[in-house]
């Protein structure tokens, strides 16, 4: 035996201690805070993916936006070479130029009074209100 003052034997603290302790922590399942760490997942996620689904709405919108404004400049340079064309057809339709094209490039010859032949412009007659049809 050991003195009250004197510490113990090495070996008698050897043996005072089991050797085969198992040191693993003991977890019991919380079902509410597993709930609530679901629900938080859930609600993040669709906050997420709501926030996703804005930008690319907003995205889309600004494409919209740029394929307008490139279809009104697109349009608005066609109404002027429409016009522009419309204009040169007229120029080139003018009476007075196909006259001066064919008396200077063809070398014709314009018609003396006596030679010119007026044309009528015969018109359809009026088809009568009644019609009869024969029968056999």
């Amino acid at each position: 035996m050991a003195m009250a003052g004197t510490p113990p034997a090495p070996d008698a603290l050897a043996f005072s201690v089991p050797k085969d302790i198992q040191n693993h922590p003991v977890r019991n399942v919380d079902r509410s805070r597993q709930r609530e760490m679901g629900m938080s997942v859930v609600c993040v996620s669709l906050l997420v993916g709501a926030l996703l689904l804005v930008a690319w709405e907003h995205s889309q919108w600004r494409e919209i936006e740029f394929e307008r404004n490139r279809l009104h400049r697109e349009r608005a340079a066609s109404e002027a070479e429409n016009r522009h064309l419309r204009l040169e057809l007229e120029t080139l339709r003018a009476p007075d130029r196909i006259e001066k094209l064919a008396l200077r490039h063809l070398n014709l010859v314009a018609p003396k009074e006596t030679e010119a032949v007026v044309l009528q412009l015969v018109r359809d007659a009026a088809t009568p209100s009644r019609t009869l049809v024969a029968r056999r």
